[in-house]
């Protein structure tokens, strides 16, 4: 299961002098790097906690497809446009979404086929399902939940302190603890 980018996020949850007063930085020099550190802390969040922080649209792709129930591990979704099915040979088959039943209280959100038994009825010898979603907070950075914002400005910080082995460091315990009540888990 995978999801990526259908479009990118119009803002960062943190804005360029946000990060620089919380990394103490008084000078422009280092503002492209700083730019790049915050994109990719907030894709490290997101990664972690199964979220989207600034709302867009994405695309949830799975290759299990012999379940009643397709289980999206990602939050928080806020519509969903369009639900189809990849066959060996690359063709896209559309799933109509008034055949599907969309419970987008449950967490995760569940997906179910109304008039089948299986989602992969729709199309034949299927490999793939792909949901596209809007997902995320909300537009603005004030919508982020402070906890998440915050655990953007720690993994920042630690990216900025240690350039050259930032990815393989650990990631703080604050963060882990910032990030606890986000996650989602399916037993």
């Amino acid at each position: 299961m995978t999801i990526s980018d259908i479009t990118a996020p119009l803002t960062e949850p943190i804005s360029l002098n946000g990060a620089k007063e919380f990394l103490r930085v008084d000078h422009g020099h280092e503002d492209a790097l700083i730019t790049d550190m915050i994109r990719a802390a907030r894709e490290r969040i997101e990664v972690m906690a199964r979220t989207s922080l600034i709302t867009r649209r994405r695309a949830f792709t799975s290759s299990r497809l012999c379940a009643t129930t397709l289980f999206i591990n990602h939050s928080p979704i806020r519509f969903i446009h369009k639900v189809t099915l990849l066959d060996a040979n690359d063709s896209v088959v559309d799933v109509p979404l008034s055949e599907l039943f969309i419970n987008r209280r449950a967490s995760p959100v569940s997906i179910q086929a109304r008039g089948r038994a299986l989602l992969s009825d729709y199309a034949i010898d299927p490999v793939a399902i792909v949901v596209e979603l809007d997902a995320g907070y909300g537009a603005e950075k004030e919508t982020v939940p402070m906890q998440l914002r915050q655990a953007v400005l720690l993994l920042l910080a630690q990216h900025y302190e240690h350039r050259d082995d930032a990815l393989t460091r650990p990631v703080p315990m604050l963060v882990d603890a910032l990030l606890m009540p986000y996650r989602t888990v399916r037993l």
